[in-house]
């Protein structure tokens, strides 16, 4: 394919080896006005989509595949508990300092049924590489922890936080199993 109809990339072509990516594909998208880079990263197999555009929003993903071996959750309790600290990030929750000090237009994380994603988007290049420093430190180097995993899992909590007594009584609480309580809760959902 002739690719200097990418003016970001013009001397990129099809089984070039940069840095250790293989350019395996090089893809033009006419409906969304893109070319896509189907590359591989030679030494670990990892798969890098680019898309390159004249779009001002500046996006990036991480995916992982998660295929479950059962039916307890692990891998979005795990989507939510690497989001809690990381090697260069040690702050309780880098992910929501992030959303209220960066300039990003998106910031989420995905789990489905056999894989879990990371993506933002932003309009200035600076955050872009913060955000995807935060990301890529958070999903590589996760502080991992119990307490973290049973916050963001599932746990017994006295109701109403209530000392225990007579008159208190056990209750399944946590991030994950609230947001899926209500998601399961919610016919459109369901089906």
């Amino acid at each position: 394919m002739d690719n200097t109809l990418d003016q970001n990339n013009p001397n990129i072509k099809e089984n070039d080896n940069i840095c250790g990516y293989l350019i395996k594909k090089i893809v033009e998208l006419k409906e969304i006005r893109s070319i896509l880079y189907d590359i591989e990263h030679t030494p670990t197999g990892a798969r890098h989509i680019h898309i390159s555009n004249n779009d001002k929003e500046n996006t990036f993903g991480v995916a992982f595949k998660t295929v479950p071996t059962d039916s307890t959750g692990i891998a979005h309790i795990l989507e939510h508990t690497v989001l809690c600290g990381s090697r260069k990030f040690s702050v309780r929750d880098p992910f929501f300092s992030m959303l209220k000090r960066s300039l990003n237009t998106f910031m989420n994380a995905f789990t489905a049924s056999d894989w879990t994603m990371y993506p933002f988007s932003t309009q200035n290049r600076k955050d872009f590489y913060n955000l995807m420093d935060v990301y890529l430190d958070s999903v590589f180097y996760p502080s991992i922890n119990e307490l973290s995993f049973k916050q963001e899992g599932h746990r017994l909590e006295f109701e109403n936080n209530i000392k225990a007594s007579e008159s208190s009584h056990l209750v399944y609480t946590g991030v994950v199993y609230n947001e899926m309580t209500g998601a399961m809760s919610s016919p459109d959902e369901v089906m």
